[in-house]
């Protein structure tokens, strides 16, 4: 896939996510979940994380990470985590204003994602991603 297709890809599922999960205290029947994601040893000054369910059923919680630290509200079950963070690049452009972004977390840890949680009802529900780009 393109980089730029990709970028534009994920760009919707995570508003789409956000706008599902909304800002709220927590829909019936979801719980709070918290945690740090670091990134070469470093928290991750800003992205977003997604919470799908493990079958691919339901609708995914996001949230956004800020400063190595999210929180939001999941339903319960075993889950795949999805972690986007872009940074600008390159020369600002003419037209747009602005330098051009690119996804720099590793596939494993989004669109391949190899990351999982458990969610539980009683559980604390805290969890540690520490991401690396190192193979």
């Amino acid at each position: 896939m393109h980089r730029t297709q990709m970028r534009t890809g994920f760009g919707f599922l995570v508003a789409l996510a956000l706008l599902l999960a909304g800002c709220s205290s927590g829909p019936e029947g979801t719980y709070p979940v918290s945690g740090t994601v670091t990134f070469n040893g470093e928290a991750l000054p800003e992205g977003n994380i997604i919470f799908s369910a493990a079958d691919g059923t339901g609708v995914p919680a996001a949230g956004e990470i800020r400063n190595g630290k999210f929180r939001l509200h999941v339903t319960p079950g075993k889950k795949t985590v999805a972690i986007l963070a872009t940074r600008e690049f390159g020369e600002v452009d003419a037209v747009m204003g602005a330098r051009q972004r690119e996804m720099y977390i590793p596939k494993r840890y989004n669109d391949e994602t190899t990351l999982t949680a458990d969610v539980t009802p009683g559980g604390k529900n805290r969890f540690e991603f520490p991401l690396s780009d190192a193979q």
